[in-house]
């Protein structure tokens, strides 16, 4: 059943994704021509020099450096703490990127750090006006980036609603953004069973609210368990200090 659900899965189209070699994006290498007017929900007037660059060179897909995630901090105003939150959830899974690496993972851990610092990038706009932060950051980072694979971490790090298959690495990069995002309590790593209590404190209102909740939770416990056996870690025992994936002492 796992595997018909991970057949599925590969087969709708928001999850078919060409497979296109991966590189850090570099000015000075990628060719990029003067902008032609654009204007976003930001009110930005012009594309950032990735976004010229991704629509010039369709054969690969690019990955935005930490600079250009904080140009798209900055150009969809995000929050302080949403950045903070941010910051720490892009430290925990590109420390599993890492891991995954050294695994033998086809993984791209610059993408999977890119991914983490997007992943709300459109939160502030969604507390303000309302909307699904996931689909709408998605659509964002899919403009600004052109990067397929980024923009589908970051429409399904909310909830992953297929089978988690970590076996898959197609899906190691969703399945750790939902991970990490489900592990950072604000600003702080915590483990999955802190981070679900205070959500049901705050948030657990009906027994809707708190069936969504345990639900996400389980998700979570499926999807550490799944991650801990591909990579041969308890990641239970796991926390990031100074952006870094670092085991608890």
């Amino acid at each position: 059943m796992a595997n018909d659900a991970a057949r599925e899965a590969r087969d709708l189209p928001y999850l078919s994704i060409p497979h296109l070699p991966m590189e850090l994006f570099d000015p000075d290498r990628h060719a990029s021509l003067p902008a032609t007017g654009h204007s976003g929900l930001s009110g930005a007037a012009e594309p950032l020099p990735l976004a010229v660059a991704a629509r010039l060179q369709p054969e690969r897909l690019l990955i935005p450096r930490r600079e250009d995630c904080d140009a798209l901090w900055k150009r969809y105003a995000m929050l302080d703490n949403i950045r903070a939150h941010s910051e720490q959830v892009a430290g925990m899974a590109y420390g599993l990127a890492l891991l995954a690496k050294d695994a033998g993972l086809n993984i791209y851990p610059e993408a999977v750090l890119a991914a983490g610092l997007l992943h709300d990038l459109a939160k502030t706009h969604t507390i303000r006006y309302g909307g699904n932060h996931t689909q709408l950051g998605a659509a964002w980072v899919m403009r600004e980036t052109g990067n397929g694979p980024i923009a589908r971490a970051i429409l399904a790090h909310v909830f992953w609603p297929w089978v988690e298959d970590a076996d898959n690495d197609d899906f190691f990069m969703p399945l750790v953004m939902g991970y990490a995002d489900k592990r950072v309590m604000h600003d702080r790593c915590v483990p999955l069973e802190e981070r679900f209590e205070d959500l049901l404190v705050r948030y657990g209102v009906n027994d809707d609210a708190r069936s969504r909740i345990k639900n996400s939770f389980l998700q979570g416990k499926r999807t550490e368990e799944a991650l801990s056996h591909r990579l041969g870690v308890n990641l239970h025992e796991y926390t990031v200090d100074s952006g870094r994936l670092v085991k608890r002492t």
